[in-house]
């Protein structure tokens, strides 16, 4: 079902606006009205009408006057304004033409004449934003269609380098173990710890680029759970341990008990991962790594304040500068800051975690001054008691 028409009517004399009302709201128009210029600005200022019928001639502020001000406002000037005028001059009429006016009607008031002109002007405005409308979309759409043709040559370079130039080593490699019958026993096993590891490399890179993929399709399926933010963080600590002692780095954690959030627990698996993964890449050898899990109020743009459970992985790196900060969570973004031990990088993880963190109704960040480290935090909402007494239930 359509929605009325909004008509406002602005006219001086109160037998003028009784008759337009009566007449309007029998053909089911929404009638407002004023009589005066400055009450008809107010009340446009508090809702658009669809069309406005303004007198010309109106003591203090006359329709002109109106007119004007309503057409040198962004918000107002696309409203169709038919004068209503005992006028007969044409100067008088041109000169409201030239103002802005898309028509006029004269007194007395021809109901045929008033009601066509009136659905012709509607229909034309109808039309008019259904174009700056369609115009809105395609604008957004060809801005899509930018950014993705952007994504793509970003792809297919990341392709190019990070992908060429290890399958390139395994060639040579792999031409080596085949040609060579003289390869010592250490050589080979060498050699193949190196395929093995820079497959390892690209595999991770192509996963990236999938998850990527996936979460801006929408193709990620979360499923919300009590999960125990403290055992993830030691889970994943431990994964890194050998990797952590080659460096001669030791982790330092701070996990409050009790520290229970409601999400999802391979999203958040993926989350802190990637922080523990980049404070070890970053991290010079016989550095700390701080992780810390703990519980807190949070609140923002008015809401209540609720609880969330706060991690945070805090390394002693070369920290970000003020540029890096602020393209950190892009997509193919690489960073003035390099890995301290060789290790590679995409480019993609930070952009990844990001888009996890948003769609899972988490917040996500960085803290850091160049040269004093950085750490990153992630706050999730708090399971409720409810929630883990149902998982406890289903249990």
């Amino acid at each position: 079902m359509e929605h009325p028409n909004h008509i406002l009517i602005v006219d001086d004399v109160q037998e003028n606006i009784h008759l337009l009302g009566i007449m309007l709201q029998k053909r089911g128009f929404v009638v407002t009205s004023c009589m005066s210029g400055a009450d008809a600005l107010e009340k446009v200022g508090i809702q658009l009408p669809d069309l406005i019928l303004l007198d010309i001639s109106m003591p203090e502020m006359d329709g002109f006057e109106v007119t004007r001000r309503l057409k040198s406002s962004a918000i107002t000037r696309d409203i169709p304004i038919i004068f209503l005028t005992a006028f007969t001059d044409k100067k008088r009429i041109v000169e409201g033409f030239e103002l802005g006016g898309v028509d006029y009607i004269t007194k007395p008031y021809n109901a045929p004449e008033l009601f066509a002109r009136l659905r012709t002007h509607l229909e034309l405005k109808h039309t008019k934003d259904l174009l700056l409308q369609r115009n809105q979309e395609l604008q957004e759409a060809n801005e899509k269609l930018h950014q993705l043709n952007t994504d793509k040559d970003e792809l297919l370079g990341i392709v190019a380098h990070d992908l060429k130039s290890p399958l390139s080593a395994i060639r040579g490699i792999a031409d080596a173990l085949v040609n060579d019958t003289t390869l010592p026993e250490q050589d080979i096993k060498e050699f193949n710890q190196t395929i093995l590891d820079t497959s390892d490399r690209m595999f991770s890179l192509i996963a990236e680029l999938l998850n990527a993929n996936a979460i801006e399709r929408g193709g990620v399926v979360f499923t919300k759970r009590p999960v125990s933010v403290g055992e993830t963080m030691r889970q994943i600590v431990q994964q890194y341990g050998k990797q952590a002692e080659t460096k001669s780095i030791n982790f330092n954690l701070d996990i409050e008990s009790g520290a229970i959030a409601y999400t999802d627990d391979f999203a958040l698996y993926q989350i802190c991962d990637n922080f523990v993964s980049n404070a070890l890449k970053y991290s010079p050898a016989e550095k700390a790594i701080a992780v810390r899990v703990t519980t807190k109020l949070y609140s923002a743009n008015g809401q209540a304040a609720h609880q969330v459970v706060r991690v945070e992985v805090q390394d002693e790196g070369p920290g970000l500068s003020e540029e890096d900060q602020m393209k950190l969570f892009g997509k193919f973004m690489r960073l003035s800051a390099r890995p301290t031990g060789g290790e590679h990088s995409t480019g993609l993880g930070l952009s990844i975690v990001k888009k996890l963190a948003e769609a899972m109704g988490a917040r996500i960040g960085c803290h850091s001054t160049l040269g004093n480290g950085a750490t990153f935090f992630l706050e999730i909402p708090c399971a409720t008691a409810e929630q883990v007494a149902e998982m406890s239930v289903e249990a």
